[in-house]
């Protein structure tokens, strides 16, 4: 089976990951060169002419209708596209579909971010984003209080955007059900209980609901995994097999807390993972075992901090071995809890029945470790091929940069680069940033290449120009 992927973006998240891990697992993939930058859309005819040129019978389309109808995910939440054109746009998953492909696509449901920045949304965001997030919340819980602070072209430019994205997901969920559509994966990008993103996810559910359509719509917290996630659910249904999970959380009590940038508990956003990655949740016998390093209630803050002291949740584990291992490590939004990686280190595991990830949100790092485990657990059944020193690879890059570089190296960067009297959105001359991050990474590469006894050398670079997100590539010196 031919993979034709085409992500939400160019990041290294949302594109490498999906083309490393497949790398790892021998899956053929073919995906398109051109994929924009942040705001710059990529050519959408070029992408469309790009899928008609190379889709066969047979091929599984892992696509982020994002990408399709905007030219990417930033795109979709600043264009002005009309929705007679988006729908337009759509008409070619209908020529995919008559050419005998399986279609496994995703939509963001727009987020509504809290604070005051245009990097990623409208320009007017840079001075409206906190009013609008509280005007949106208004809206979401019948709230008719007067915002006239915010100009009246400002919400209305909001609203139609919202008002547009919501009706094409409606329109995407009936090519569900027309068959088209083989499985979709709506996401709620980063969002919070209450907000307007949740009612519209709500809405959207009680759509698929009276279509009839809750097993081959799923609707859920995160974006940037989703490509990871709809390809072990493509699987999972090639093989006609639900592997079982079983979950084990660091503080049990706290399950039910909801994450930074998310709008539902903790333990519902796992269950929703394993069952959109292809899993099923068992409370008895299980081939994969999930070990959530969840926050108590007194850590739920957003950021992962300067961590030199830090109490060990790891260090009297102990795992059974033949079992398939997902570490899904939430305790921190965007980076690794430290300790708990060194203690991690320091165990023997065999990476070939293991994963760890521990990035961005909540819903990134569980949706992405719940669909490693399982190209994990198809592989030891040999219903998949694995390259070892692949996997390795990349679990190596994964703990670089979410051990390494989120966790520490980026805040000693953004540091650096306010001495600098620059800014960390945006990186115009950066060649002095790789130069940092390269030496200060090469501790943790001397760290890890003695965990996994190899002799790599890492070189870095900034997929969208600035400190957020990193790529990193790991070659062998010898």
């Amino acid at each position: 089976m031919r993979i034709i992927f085409l992500p939400v973006d160019n990041r290294f998240c949302t594109k490498d990951y999906f083309m490393l891990l497949s790398k790892a697992f021998n899956f053929d993939v073919l995906c398109p060169e051109d994929l924009g930058c942040k705001k710059i859309p990529a050519d959408t005819e070029y992408i469309s002419h790009w899928l008609l040129a190379n889709a066969r019978e047979g091929d599984l389309l892992i696509l982020s209708l994002d990408m399709l109808l905007h030219g990417g995910l930033v795109p979709s939440r600043i264009d002005r596209l009309q929705i007679e054109t988006l729908l337009g746009k759509l008409e070619i998953l209908e020529k995919l579909k008559k050419i005998g492909t399986k279609i496994y696509a995703s939509r963001s449901i727009t987020r509504i971010p809290t604070y005051n920045s245009d990097e990623e949304e409208p320009d007017y965001w840079m001075y409206y984003g906190e009013k609008l997030y509280r005007y949106s919340l208004s809206l979401s819980n019948g709230d008719k209080r007067n915002f006239s602070d915010i100009p009246g072209w400002v919400i209305e430019d909001f609203l139609w955007r919202r008002k547009r994205n919501l009706s094409v997901s409606k329109e995407i969920i009936n090519l569900v059900k027309n068959g088209v559509i083989d499985y979709l994966s709506l996401m709620m990008d980063d969002n919070s209980e209450g907000s307007l993103v949740a009612k519209e996810a709500k809405e959207l559910n009680d759509f698929v609901e009276r279509s009839g359509l809750s097993k081959k719509v799923s609707i859920r917290n995160g974006t940037d995994e989703i490509s990871l996630v709809l390809l072990s659910r493509a699987l999972c249904d090639h093989f006609d097999i639900r592997p079982r999970f079983t979950v084990k959380y660091t503080f049990p009590d706290c399950k039910n807390l909801i994450p930074p940038y998310e709008s539902s508990p903790l333990e519902a956003s796992v269950q929703s993972h394993i069952s959109g990655s292809g899993g099923v949740l068992s409370d008895s016998e299980a081939d994969i075992l999930l070990y959530v390093n969840n926050f108590n209630e007194y850590e739920k803050i957003r950021e992962a901090p300067f961590q030199e002291k830090t109490r060990s949740t790891i260090s009297n584990q102990t795992f059974d071995m033949q079992k398939v291992l997902g570490l899904a490590d939430v305790r921190f939004a965007n980076g690794s809890d430290r300790a708990f990686v060194e203690n991690l280190l320091d165990m023997k595991i065999d990476w070939t029945r293991a994963c760890y990830y521990g990035w961005n949100t909540a819903g990134n790092t569980i949706g992405s470790t719940c669909a490693h485990t399982i190209f994990l657990y198809l592989s030891h059944k040999k219903l998949i091929n694995i390259n070892e020193d692949e996997i390795k690879r990349y679990q190596a890059i994964l703990i670089l940069e979410h051990y390494g570089y989120q966790s520490d190296i980026r805040q000693r960067l953004v540091e650096f680069v306010r001495q600098k009297n620059s800014c960390s959105y945006f990186l115009p001359d950066e060649n002095w940033a790789v130069n940092f991050v390269e030496r200060e990474i090469q501790e943790y590469v001397e760290k890890l290449n003695k965990v996994f006894k190899r002799s790599w050398k890492a070189s870095v670079y900034f997929p969208w120009h600035r400190t957020f997100e990193i790529g990193i590539v790991l070659n062998e010196t010898r």
